[in-house]
């Protein structure tokens, strides 16, 4: 069993990998200013401290692949929801692509755990930036 949730670790880490960068690039950028939103191409995206290998170390480190949806087979990828404010920090965090509840909750739990993230930021200032990413979780 420790050798299959390694081999997990893994799958769901490089499948973060590969689509992160495309979800964050296809993303509606939403600005929000004095409590109204306009959407507009934002020029700096959002970035785990590190860049797209430092985040793929911390899902490394950190996921673990729930038991009972592992023991029945159970994969997908969870799309998570969340807002980059304008000082790093993660706010709004929710699913937005369900697979199981039990893999749900540890999406979010990951999420929510991430320190601080680099600000999007727009002509040159930080600025709340709306995020999606996505985690496969995949017993291949």
């Amino acid at each position: 069993m420790k050798n299959v949730v390694k081999k997990l670790f893994l799958v769901a880490v490089l499948s973060v990998l590969a689509t992160s960068h495309a979800f964050s690039q296809s993303n509606q950028q939403v600005k929000e200013t004095e409590g109204t939103k306009s959407s507009q191409v934002i020029e700096e995206m959002p970035m785990f401290p590190g860049g797209e290998k430092a985040l793929v170390t911390y899902l490394k480190e950190n996921l673990k692949y729930p038991t009972v949806p592992a023991e029945n087979g159970i994969q997908g990828r969870v799309i998570v929801l969340f807002k980059v404010e304008a000082d790093g920090s993660l706010t709004d965090v929710r699913i937005g692509g369900s697979v199981d509840p039990s893999i749900d909750r540890e999406a979010l739990r990951l999420v929510k755990a991430m320190p601080k993230w680099i600000p999007g930021k727009q002509d040159g200032k930080p600025v709340p930036v709306k995020f999606q990413l996505p985690i496969t979780f995949s017993l291949n």
